[in-house]
């Protein structure tokens, strides 16, 4: 150990300058504390002493803001003393847990459920008669409902009722109740039903509806006593309710015509009149065209049915005559 530097000689004067001298051989350790330590105690007093001592300060004072204090307006307050909260627990409970077999555990579960039915009656088997009679039944119902569908269908269109057509409407003469020498000869027929049709418009796609539709033939005065022509010498497809068809006729006829329509068009061609307007109409809408052709199909299903009805062949190489 190197010997420290002497102090200086205690001159007793109260320079604080010198109060650090020596200071750090002091604080090291193990280093003998020096005999004669320098009194610090009053150094403030001493160094200031123009500044009232501690014991001499009132007990009192001005605060910034003008008011003044005193020690006595001072309350003390109340110690209060806190519970303490008990740390929190940090060991695990001793948590003990039945014993389980595993193997017994396994095997049990294993075991399919027990489950047990409700009694079922078994019904009786089928009897053979009852089985035909229900059968037959139902096939004779399936039958009468194709047969009221083919009816339906040879009769697809509306057709005037007699006492509708003598009846001819009060203001027009033209129209006849009854045939007379030198009239015209109508007949009317609904082949097309109320149809919506999807068309293409500049605004987008628009669904319009048609009214039914029904065909218009005229033929010319007969002889009297001359059976009806087939062919017809007036056709017209139109949109026309059944009590103004009969106008709609007269509109096509010279202007002194007059008009007597048939009671019972049953004996027209309708399939023809129908070829007739689909070949030399060019402006007929698409489902003017189908519906058209549908009616044509209709018309020759029901004569071909019509026909194997009606006519047969008597006895083998004999003539084939009408039923």
């Amino acid at each position: 150990m190197t010997d420290a530097p002497p102090r200086p000689p205690d001159d007793g004067s109260d320079d604080p300058t010198h109060a650090l001298d020596d200071f750090v051989r002091r604080m090291r350790p193990g280093a003998p504390p020096p005999d004669d330590l320098p009194d610090l105690s009053g150094l403030v007093a001493r160094l200031h002493p123009e500044r009232p001592s501690a014991a001499a300060r009132p007990r009192g004072g001005t605060l910034r803001n003008g008011q003044t204090w005193d020690a006595a307006d001072v309350d003390d307050v109340p110690v209060v003393e806190l519970p303490r909260v008990a740390p929190a627990r940090h060991d695990r409970p001793a948590v003990t847990l039945p014993p389980v077999d595993l193997p017994a555990e396994g095997a049990q579960a294993a075991q399919p459920p027990d489950i047990t039915l409700p009694p079922v009656a078994t019904p009786p088997p089928p009897d053979a008669s009852a089985l035909h009679d229900t059968t037959r039944q139902a096939r004779d119902f399936a039958a009468s409902q194709w047969d009221a569908d083919a009816d339906a269908a040879a009769d697809s269109g509306w057709q005037p009722a007699p006492r509708a057509l003598r009846r001819a409407p009060a203001g027009d003469p033209r129209l006849l109740a009854a045939w007379q020498p030198g009239a015209w000869t109508g007949a009317v027929r609904g082949v097309i039903g109320a149809t919506t049709e999807l068309v293409t418009t500049p605004a987008g796609p628009v669904v319009e509806s048609y009214p039914p539709q029904a065909l218009l033939l005229a033929w010319p005065p007969q002889p009297a006593g001359q059976p009806l022509g087939r062919w017809p010498q007036r056709l017209r497809l139109a949109a026309v309710p059944p009590e103004d068809a009969a106008q709609a006729l007269l509109a096509d006829l010279p202007p002194d015509a007059r008009l007597w329509l048939l009671p019972a068009p049953d004996a027209v061609d309708w399939a023809l009149a129908a070829e007739i307007v689909l070949h030399h109409e060019p402006a007929l809408r698409p489902f003017q065209t189908d519906g058209l052709r549908t009616f044509i199909a209709a018309e020759r299903e029901a004569a071909y049915a019509r026909l194997n009805a009606d006519y047969g062949q008597g006895a083998p190489g004999g003539a084939v005559i009408r039923r």
